[in-house]
């Protein structure tokens, strides 16, 4: 610069504006393609499958290359639980009858815990937790207060499912509840409602305990490229290998997740389904979902349910939510293919295990999982369980299919143990992955759909 010249610091500023606005506009026109390419009609060749996701990682990479920061809400949450104390002689009573439980049942059962989180929804005070069961009664009597004012008379206590719906009518601008229970008096903050933070966005709830966090950020860089999600609620369900705030920081790093709660979940999982696989005590997943449901996720645009080892795939391609919205209820269910731990060659013990590892499929199918539209299904006559959306008349597609990664699991349930793939037990499923390539690959353009 010459001496006595003016420098234009205006201009740099203007030209780093104009190119945003250039890829911005090229995101649009690539996102505008996906949506018309994905209204066409007729059998897909495995390229034209392809195409959907290949534009979505085309547009993720325009928009990481333009250095835009995101802007992110990632917080940790923990619930205002209220639990009997071991000196309490009040305890919730098993559903199940003797002959029918596991050794370890009594052990499992979550006798103690009364709700999970009290917290506004609308008007009102919401409770969310187990059942009441044989508690109502004494409950009732309870003498219940919110910011000191006698609510006793507001208060419903109602079962639903392996959960409850309770709620203090009209008491949704308190701050603290109390109540009693014999000779125990109990008192929790009531916790806002924070629906705002994920309305019009697509969604994801799931729980979670001491899977690594490589895997946590692999399936959302999935979910994000495949199916658009941009916010998760989290469900830390007594992890010991790291905290809840080391999940938070693992989230924040994956780019196109903008918002994240991830709730610090210490509660009992509960019992399995035992001999007779009677499944009627495994509360705590039951429990997280109606509270994920109307604590955080009753604006969503779209919610998906799905463990961190269960990746979605519809046949055509693309997103979940857009089958949900064509569909007549605005739920779709749909079954899964085991993904099994089998591997091309065999891999070290010590390397890490990721999404990619795996490309063959075990025979036989796994169970049913869902993906809802809140907006469209009715919230007092359904219920988000854990394979289906119950109440809601869906009636299960072909069209989707979930895979679930035999070896990306911290394997406390199955026998997981890995192998070599072997002809006559996996198949190879060619779709899923060119599609693991296209989300976890340097280049779209590396990945073809040829065979």
């Amino acid at each position: 610069m010459t001496s006595g010249a003016v420098e234009d610091t205006h201009a740099p500023a203007e030209a780093l504006r104009a190119e945003l606005a250039r890829l911005d506009r090229r995101v649009a026109e690539l996102e505008a393609e996906r949506r018309r390419y994905a209204h066409g009609s007729g059998s897909l060749t495995l390229d034209e499958f392809l195409e959907p996701v290949r534009l979505s990682r085309r547009a993720w990479d325009l928009r990481r290359a333009s250095g835009e920061p995101q802007r992110k809400v990632i917080k940790v949450v923990r619930p205002s639980a209220v639990t009997l104390p071991l000196s309490s002689l009040f305890r919730r009573e098993p559903p199940r009858k003797p002959e029918d439980r596991q050794p370890e049942y009594l052990e499992q059962f979550d006798a103690r815990t009364l709700f999970y989180d009290a917290f506004q929804h609308g008007d009102d005070v919401w409770l969310s937790g187990p059942p009441v069961s044989n508690l109502k009664a004494p409950l009732s009597n309870g003498a219940w207060r919110v910011d000191g004012v006698d609510v006793t008379g507001d208060l419903g206590l109602r079962d639903w499912g392996r959960t409850q719906r309770s709620v203090i009518a009209g008491a949704g601008a308190g701050r603290e509840l109390s109540f009693s229970l014999g000779n125990d008096r109990f008192s929790a903050d009531i916790a806002p409602n924070e629906s705002d933070l994920f309305a019009g966005q697509r969604t994801i709830i799931t729980k979670s305990k001491d899977n690594d966090l490589v895997w946590i950020q692999d399936f959302l860089r999935y979910y994000h490229l495949v199916h658009g999600v941009t916010g998760i609620v989290f469900y830390d369900n007594n992890s010991t290998r790291y905290t809840p705030q080391d999940v938070a920081d693992a989230i924040a790093e994956v780019d196109g997740i903008t918002t994240a709660v991830v709730v610090d979940w210490p509660f009992p999982f509960g019992p399995q389904g035992g001999p007779n696989k009677i499944w009627d005590s495994d509360y705590c997943q039951y429990g997280l979902l109606e509270h994920g449901r109307f604590r955080y996720l009753s604006q969503a645009a779209g919610v998906i349910s799905a463990d961190i080892d269960e990746l979605m795939l519809a046949d055509d391609g693309r997103s979940v939510f857009d089958h949900a919205a064509e569909s007549e209820t605005g739920v779709v269910m749909f079954s899964g293919y085991w993904m099994a731990k089998a591997t091309r060659t065999p891999m070290a013990s010590d390397r890490q295990r990721r999404f990619t590892d795996y490309h063959h499929r075990s025979k036989g199918t796994t169970t049913v999982k869902w993906a809802a539209l809140p907006g469209v299904v009715d919230e007092m006559t359904t219920q988000w369980r854990v394979h289906s959306v119950a109440g809601s008349g869906t009636v299960k597609t072909d069209k989707i299919h979930h895979r679930h990664f035999a070896g990306v699991n911290s394997g406390w349930r199955y026998d997981r143990s890995e192998g070599v793939a072997q002809p006559d037990a996996h198949v190879y499923d060619p779709r899923m992955s060119r599609v693991l390539d296209l989300v976890f690959g340097s280049s779209p353009e590396e990945v073809r759909g040829t065979w």
